[in-house]
């Protein structure tokens, strides 16, 4: 683990964690969690969490069950068999070099042949593909597979009901967020409503919970609470008409795919409310920012964080992905956007650091700020395991 901040000198350095002999820790592993503590004390916490925070997820052989790009490339090959090279041959797509293919890329391809032309091999393929990247979404998540999702709500998600609601943002169309919300009994506002069908309302993020006891006027904020932003839309959302409900069931998620017709569709509704919301969220002052695995490919999320880092002089930002540091042993090209926080942070903006750690490695190490509450430690004694390891 490696850390690029003002407070560590301006300069790449290693983290370890605490000492074994418990004579203290690496000065930089203390300043890295005095970072995350900065950050967990702004007034407003926003997280914005990308595929990196669902690559720890396996299944009981040990298998990665969170699908990468190049899983998604390679099923989408094999359902095409034959025709796939016909299919890249007719979208003009070229593998480059000896490298993998990207699936986003051949989309975007395939998405343009067909605003030109109609092609029927070429919209069977988009409509298999599409389905192929929704059913490899929709992994079952059962027993202790969230447990890192679990400690992360415990960590940001449980702050003082006299701050405003911890607001996660995920380009991700699983359900570790909800699955974890509902082991460790945090409740999610995610914009749809408590009636049947649930049906989703911006207007839903403007609301909160109250506890109301009969012998005291005033009614006290519920703990325990968060916003949840699917960006990129969920696999359990379905569009019927201007309607858009939960249906965990449905064949036809409503989802942003990888394509770079994406920038277009996240205006459009649900997509449009949350990204309206995300960009406010980003101008209020006293904010911190927490980036998670995510690749800095989504130009409609970067330009706007882009942009509030420049103008919000009070925003606080960390980014933690495994690959942000420059490495001579990797082919690949950072982010431009990632070199300039790096350039940033040289020039002394105390406001940005780089945290090159997984998901799993991060959590960890972010400290636990308020402890659990009586009800918390009392709803764990009697809670039933409801078939999950304990």
């Amino acid at each position: 683990m490696n850390i690029l901040s003002q407070v560590t000198g301006n300069e790449w350095q290693k983290v370890h964690g605490a000492v074994p002999n418990g004579n203290g820790n690496n000065p930089n592993y203390e300043k890295t969690v005095q970072l995350l503590t900065n950050l967990l004390l702004s007034e407003n916490l926003l997280v914005l969490c990308g595929l990196g925070s669902s690559m720890y997820l396996k299944n009981s052989k040990g298998k990665r069950i969170a699908p990468t790009m190049k899983a998604l490339w390679d099923e989408a090959k094999m359902a095409a068999k034959d025709n796939f090279q016909a299919i890249l041959d007719k979208v003009h797509y070229k593998i480059p070099g000896k490298q993998d293919g990207n699936i986003e890329d051949l989309l975007s391809h395939c998405q343009m042949v067909l605003q030109l032309e109609k092609d029927q091999r070429v919209e069977d393929f988009v409509k298999s593909t599409e389905r192929i990247i929704a059913d490899k979404c929709r992994f079952p998540i059962n027993g202790d597979c969230p447990k890192v999702h679990e400690s992360f709500l415990r960590k940001v998600a449980r702050r003082s009901p006299r701050l405003p609601r911890t607001r996660i943002f995920t380009t991700n169309y699983d359900l570790c967020f909800e699955v974890a919300a509902s082991h460790t009994q945090f409740i999610t506002i995610d914009g749809f409503s408590h009636t049947f069908p649930q049906e989703f309302d911006g207007g839903y993020f403007s609301y909160d919970l109250v506890k109301r006891e009969q012998d005291r006027e005033t009614p006290d904020y519920i703990t325990n609470v968060f916003h949840l932003y699917k960006l990129h839309g969920s696999v359990d959302w379905e569009k019927k008409d201007s309607r858009i409900e939960k249906k965990p069931d449905t064949t036809k998620p409503c989802l942003i795919y990888p394509r770079q017709g994406k920038y277009q569709s996240s205006y459009d509704q649900p997509f449009g409310e949350m990204m309206a919301r995300f960009q406010m969220a980003l101008r209020q002052p006293n904010t911190g920012l927490l980036i998670i695995g995510f690749g800095f490919n989504d130009y409609h999320l970067v330009q706007p964080i882009m942009s509030a880092i420049q103008s919000n002089v009070s925003l606080r930002v960390m980014v933690s992905d495994p690959v942000l540091k420059e490495s001579k042993e990797r082919n690949d090209k950072r982010k431009s956007e990632i070199q300039d926080i790096e350039k940033l942070i040289k020039l002394g903006d105390p406001r940005l650091s780089l945290l090159t750690a997984k998901f799993e490695e991060l959590v960890p190490i972010i400290p636990d700020l308020v402890a659990q509450t009586e009800e918390e430690v009392h709803r764990q004694r009697f809670q039933m395991p409801r078939g999950r390891a304990q």
